[in-house]
C-alpha cells in the first residue's frame, strides 16, 4: 500500500494509484490533456475516484503517476 505519514498530524495518507485526465481531440489532430482528478485502488479491486472538475466533453483517462526519481 502506498502510505506516508503527514508531519503535521502523524496520520497516514495513501498516495493516489492513478491520475485522472480529461482528453480532448483538437481539430489539428493533437490531443489535449487536462488533469481533473485522482483515484485510489480499493481492497476489493475497484477504485475510488475523486474528480476536481467534471468534463463536459472528451473522455477521462486514468494513468499511473510518474515516479519522481
Amino acid at each position: 500500500m502506498n502510505e506516508e505519514a503527514q508531519p503535521e498530524t502523524g496520520e497516514k495518507t495513501r498516495k493516489p494509484s492513478l491520475i485522472a485526465y480529461q482528453v480532448r481531440d483538437g481539430k489539428d489532430g493533437d490531443s489535449y490533456w487536462d488533469r481533473v482528478g485522482i483515484a485510489w485502488s480499493n481492497r476489493d479491486g475497484g477504485f475510488t475516484v475523486q474528480l476536481h472538475s467534471i468534463p463536459l466533453d472528451g473522455r477521462i483517462v486514468l494513468t499511473k503517476p510518474k515516479s519522481n526519481g
